[in-house]
C-alpha cells in the first residue's frame, strides 16, 4: 500500500501540470506526446498479454502499434462533429481524415495479414481490433476532452477517482453481495452502488457549479476557469443557456452513466487479465501495474463521453 501511495503521488505531481496547464507554445504538445507514448505502451502491454496464448511476430506487432497510432492521430476527424470553434487556438497535431477512411484502412490491412502471415488467424484480427479501438480510440477520446477544455478532463477524473475510492472503502466495510465473482471477487454490489452515488454526486456538483468552485479571479481561477464559465456546458453547447435545474436534468444522468462506465471499464480490464492469467498489464508503475491498469476506467469514460457529447452538439450546437 505504501508503494502504491508513493507512486500515485509521483504520478499526480507529473501528470497534473501536463494535463491542466494551458501554455500556448509547448504544454499541449507535451500532453499529446504523453498520450502518444500511452498508445504505444498500452498497445505493447496488450500484445504481451495476448502472447500468453501464442507468440506474435514482431512485424505484426509493429503493424498493430502503427494502426493504433493512426487511429489516435485521426482525432481531428473525430473532433469535427464536436464543433472545432470550441477548441482553443493551440496546435493539436492530427491526421484529419474521415473516420470511415481510417476504419476501412485498418480493416483492409488486418484482413490482408490473414493472407500474408501464416499463423495470423481470424481470432487475431479480433485481438488487433481490440487493441486499436480500446487503446487508440480510447486515448483519442481523452485527448479530445482535454482539448475541448480542462474542465472536461477534470470532470472525468473526478468521476473515476471518487467512484473507485468510495466503491473500494464501502465494499471493504459493507460488501456482502459479490458483483462479478468470476471476474473480480473483491467487488461487491454495495461498493458499486456507493461508488456510483458518490461519483455521480461529486462530479455533477463540479459540472453544475464549475464557475462557483473556480472563479476567474479566485484561487487557481486563471488555470481552471480564465474565461469565467458557469457550468461545464459553457462555450460548448446552447444547453448552457438553460436554467441550472434543466442542465442538471442532463448532467446528472450523463455523470451517472460515466460512473457506471468507469466500473465496467475496470471490470473489462480485470476480465482481460483473468482470461490470460496475468496479475497486471505491466509493471511500469510500482504498486499500480501498467498504464492500462492505472487508466482503464478513464479510457472507458472517455469513449462513452465522446459519443454522448457528439450527440449533444448535434442537437444543441453552439452555433
Amino acid at each position: 500500500m505504501r508503494k502504491r501511495i508513493i507512486t500515485g503521488l509521483i504520478l499526480a505531481a507529473l501528470l497534473i501540470p501536463i494535463t491542466v496547464l494551458n501554455h500556448p507554445l509547448w504544454m499541449f504538445n507535451i500532453f499529446q506526446f504523453v498520450m502518444i507514448l500511452f498508445v504505444i505502451m498500452g498497445s505493447i502491454e496488450m500484445l504481451n498479454m495476448y502472447e500468453k496464448e501464442k507468440p506474435i511476430k514482431i512485424a505484426v506487432k509493429i503493424i498493430i502499434i502503427i494502426l493504433a497510432l493512426l487511429t489516435y492521430m485521426n482525432i481531428g476527424g473525430l473532433i469535427e462533429p464536436l464543433n472545432p470553434i470550441t477548441l482553443p487556438g493551440l496546435n493539436l497535431i492530427t491526421l484529419t481524415l474521415n473516420p470511415i477512411v481510417i476504419i476501412a484502412l485498418v480493416t483492409i490491412i488486418l484482413l490482408s495479414l490473414l493472407v500474408f502471415i501464416d499463423d495470423f488467424s481470424g481470432a487475431d484480427v479480433g485481438k488487433a481490433l481490440t487493441i486499436i479501438n480500446y487503446v487508440g480510440l480510447g486515448a483519442a477520446s481523452v485527448t479530445i476532452l482535454r482539448f475541448l477544455g480542462v474542465r472536461f478532463i477534470v470532470y472525468v477524473a473526478i468521476i473515476s477517482v471518487f467512484t473507485d475510492v468510495f466503491a473500494y472503502f464501502f465494499g471493504m466495510k459493507f460488501g456482502k453481495h459479490k458483483m462479478a465473482p468470476r471476474i473480480s471477487p473483491k467487488k461487491s454490489w454495495e461498493g458499486a452502488i456507493a461508488g456510483t452515488f458518490f461519483g455521480t454526486l461529486s462530479a455533477s456538483l463540479f459540472a453544475l457549479f464549475y464557475g462557483v468552485i473556480f472563479q476567474s479571479n479566485g484561487f487557481l481561477g486563471d488555470v481552471f476557469n480564465p474565461l469565467d464559465y458557469r457550468t461545464i456546458f459553457d462555450n460548448f453547447t446552447t444547453l448552457s443557456n438553460q436554467p441550472l435545474h434543466i442542465q442538471a436534468l442532463i448532467i446528472v444522468p450523463i455523470t451517472l452513466i460515466g460512473s457506471v462506465g468507469a466500473q465496467v471499464g475496470d471490470l473489462v480490464a480485470s476480465k482481460f487479465k483473468r482470461t490470460y492469467h496475468i496479475k497486471d498489464f505491466g509493471n511500469i508503475f510500482p504498486g499500480h501495474g501498467g498504464v492500462l491498469d492505472r487508466f482503464d476506467s478513464i479510457l472507458f469514460i472517455g469513449l462513452i463521453f465522446l459519443s454522448i457529447f457528439i450527440v449533444i452538439t448535434q442537437f444543441y450546437p453552439l452555433v
